[in-house]
């Protein structure tokens, strides 16, 4: 399996292993090995990366695989399985996300693929919980938004028929100024009262509307209280 440079290394090294023609031990063959593809610092990045693993946004699938992918280099799991499946747990355990977590620890689950698989299902449920939580919000605010919608259609309505009416009022109030123009401001230069734009009774004399006070339309008397010592138009 040895290919391109590897094979070379091989044919170099194999003739300092080998020795009586007998057979290289593979511990032989590995430690030689590693120490020219994969020196101590190298495996000693694995181990620092493994204590430090978290699931973070990984799957339970995602993050078991790469767990048991940097156990091959740590030392502590090295030798008889037995011997650090419960350390392998505890480690796997601490790394779970938080909401895992505290469902996972309590099971005290000390058989690494049976935590693993465990894992899993607690990671499914909490999915569906959290599309169940999601649906049942979405419904929450369409029946919340369907309650208010005859209302918000009542006020749209009125609303729109409050503008009409307010638009018409304006446009005949702009019609009854247009056509008493000239007559508006023929009483406020010769001293008539501005003309109301409600119950206009209009004087045959000034062409104003003063109510029921004399017309004082052309005496030189203040239009505003009779009197002949000022005047105010």
């Amino acid at each position: 399996m040895l290919e391109g440079e590897a094979e070379y290394w091989w044919q170099g090294i194999q003739q300092l292993l080998q020795q009586n023609e007998d057979d290289i031990p593979w511990d032989s063959f590995r430690d030689e090995f590693y120490k020219k593809y994969f020196p101590r610092a190298a495996r000693d990045a694995k181990e620092m990366e493994l204590m430090l693993l978290k699931q973070g946004d990984m799957t339970i699938a995602e993050y078991a695989r790469k767990f048991a992918d940097l156990c091959h280099f740590s030392k502590i799991c090295q030798g008889n399985l037995a011997d650090f499946e419960e350390w392998k747990c505890l480690k796997f355990e601490g790394g779970l996300r938080e909401e895992l977590m505290n469902f996972v620890v309590p099971l005290e689950i000390r058989n690494f693929a049976e935590l693993v698989n465990k894992s899993k299902l607690v990671e499914e449920c909490s999915k569906k919980v959290a599309i169940a939580r999601a649906n049942r919000k979405e419904a929450s605010r369409r029946d919340f938004i369907r309650d208010l919608a005859p209302e918000g259609r009542n006020f749209k309505a009125n609303g729109q028929f409050q503008r009409q009416n307010e638009n018409q009022q304006n446009g005949n109030f702009l019609a009854r100024n247009n056509g008493n123009h000239n007559n508006y401001n023929l009483g406020e230069e010769e001293g008539g009262q501005p003309q109301q734009t409600q119950d206009i009774s209009i004087c045959s004399r000034c062409g104003k509307d003063h109510g029921n006070r004399a017309c004082r339309y052309g005496t030189h008397a203040c239009f505003s209280c009779g009197d002949y010592r000022h005047i105010s138009r």
